[in-house]
């Protein structure tokens, strides 16, 4: 047969999963497509209070993932977001989908013991397990925090790093399971002295020395038992010989770290049973965190946080080949939920398809979360550099509005200018309106270049926010890096979205 008329291999699995990056979500105009490939880019939405954002194009995005099947977590600021997305999965045909995790409700997830025993070939490593303790105590760490440093601040942080890596090990190796609590027991009976260690009285009643027993009666594998020598040294050598103030300053700073998962609602949530995991998502749950900011303050932020984390670390280890339903990360109110490993995530995530849909009222916002100052400035310009859809609406903040502009760029623009001046003999003719007839003035014309902001700050300040004096329409500017859009020719689309009645 002719090679013309040959048929073509049938594409491999992962071909076919390639291919499905190309696949439509909705148009942005007419000939302007928003494809899947887009989505897992990243998607920034900025708006200032009352603009739209949420019930323009943050609805408009939404449903548009919920119709195609997305899996996601939507981490909540607002006391009405899951009536928003109970209301968004009932139009979807998703209700079935919504899984809600809050006090009310029946979910828990301890997220020690999911990291230590999950499937895998990198569960159960301590590293992982003490990055993750430490990633979803950033938040409260910052929240704490009055500015400045010592120092010596490095080496305490190290130190409680090492005590992390020790008490965590020891757990594992002695009941093959870690939980806040017990974490918490061991640190406060470990051996404060060497004359402590010879007291059988403190050895009766130490939970510590009963891990240490337990951990040295098990069947060891060679690297567990070289990680037991390391333990046993640390608490019957190393921790007992530290100075008491020293000593003291490490358990207090370690203590009042985990104080806050240690009691109440966080206790009930996240120490005790699992039954729902991120990992749900790729079987096309949609899990909302119900504990929002804007109700419960500090103890919100900080499940939604651990529950961000525990989904990037989870999503991020999937084989799309196997599973490849897309899902998403949604967070209104972002400035409330970004941490140090988001800029990091973000530069990996779209191997695992996985859309991030970040919306606030402004670029601070975002710099004020992540510290202020350079470093601040630094780890936002980073994080929005990689959400590649940039959706822009009304805006009097002038920091966003200048940075938007400046995100557009400038183009070489041409302006004309004029000048006409009389003599001073033909004063009157100019007053009695006879300029024209005298000869002793003269008259330049001339052209100047500039590069100039092609979309100018102000024109953020003039969207249409909705509601019903504006029709029901939302305003914005959309841009895409390496994009140029068919309907502008530009890197930017003026867009239209329409709001619910």
């Amino acid at each position: 047969m002719s090679g013309l008329f040959k048929r073509k291999p049938a594409p491999t699995r992962a071909e076919a999963v390639a291919n499905l990056l190309s696949m439509l979500l909705f148009y942005l105009s007419k000939i302007d497509a928003w494809t899947l490939r887009d989505a897992v880019e990243g998607t920034l939405i900025l708006g200032a209070t009352g603009s739209g954002k949420s019930s323009g194009s943050g609805r408009a995005l939404a449903l548009t993932m919920l119709k195609a099947g997305f899996g996601g977590l939507v981490l909540t600021a607002k006391a009405d977001e899951r009536a928003v997305w109970t209301e968004y999965c009932r139009e979807a045909n998703r209700h079935d989908d919504l899984v809600v995790f809050g006090p009310a409700d029946v979910h828990r997830f301890n997220f020690l013991d999911h990291e230590l025993n999950r499937t895998g070939t990198g569960a159960g490593l301590t590293e992982n397990i003490v990055n993750l303790f430490s990633t979803v105590l950033e938040v409260a760490e910052r929240n704490s925090t009055s500015g400045g440093g010592r120092e010596d601040e490095g080496y305490w942080k190290r130190a409680n790093r090492q005590l992390c890596r020790n008490v965590v090990d020891l757990l594992a190796l002695a009941t093959g399971r870690i939980t806040i609590p017990d974490l918490y027991r061991l640190v406060v009976s470990a051996p404060s002295s060497r004359e402590q260690i010879r007291s059988e009285e403190w050895k009766a009643g130490s939970f510590c020395f009963h891990c240490l027993g337990e951990a040295d009666k098990r069947t060891k594998t060679p690297r567990q038992q070289s990680d037991f020598e390391i333990v046993a040294d640390y608490f019957m050598l190393e921790y007992p010989a530290l100075s008491d103030k020293t000593r003291s300053v490490i358990v207090s700073t370690f203590t009042s770290m985990v104080d806050v998962l240690n009691r109440g609602l966080l206790r009930e949530l996240f120490c005790t049973e699992t039954n729902l995991t991120p990992e749900a998502v790729t079987d096309g749950r949609i899990i909302l965190i119900d504990l929002p900011v804007k109700e419960y303050a500090e103890v919100g932020q900080f499940a939604q946080v651990l529950w961000k984390y525990s989904f990037q670390r989870s999503i991020e280890r999937r084989n799309v080949a196997d599973k490849p339903r897309p899902v998403f990360m949604w967070a209104d109110e972002a400035q409330h939920f970004v941490t140090s490993y988001d800029m990091q995530f973000q530069t990996t995530c779209r191997a695992a398809w996985v859309a991030t849909v970040l919306l606030s009222q402004n670029y601070s916002n975002f710099v004020a979360a992540l510290g202020g100052g350079e470093k601040g400035r630094a780890e936002t310009d980073s994080l929005l550099a990689n959400l590649n859809t940039k959706i822009l609406h009304a805006n009097g903040d002038p920091v966003t509005n200048e940075w938007a502009a400046g995100l557009i760029g400038r183009t070489r623009q041409f302006f004309a200018n004029g000048n006409t001046t009389h003599s001073g003999d033909d004063r009157w003719s100019a007053v009695l309106g006879l300029d024209w007839l005298g000869h002793n003035g003269s008259t330049s014309a001339g052209f100047s270049e500039s590069f100039e902001f092609e979309v100018q700050p102000r024109e953020f300040t003039r969207l249409r926010t909705g509601g019903p004096a504006n029709g029901w329409c939302v305003d914005a500017i959309v841009f895409q890096n390496g994009r140029v859009f068919k309907q502008s020719g530009r890197s930017w689309l003026p867009v239209t979205f329409w709001q619910k009645r």
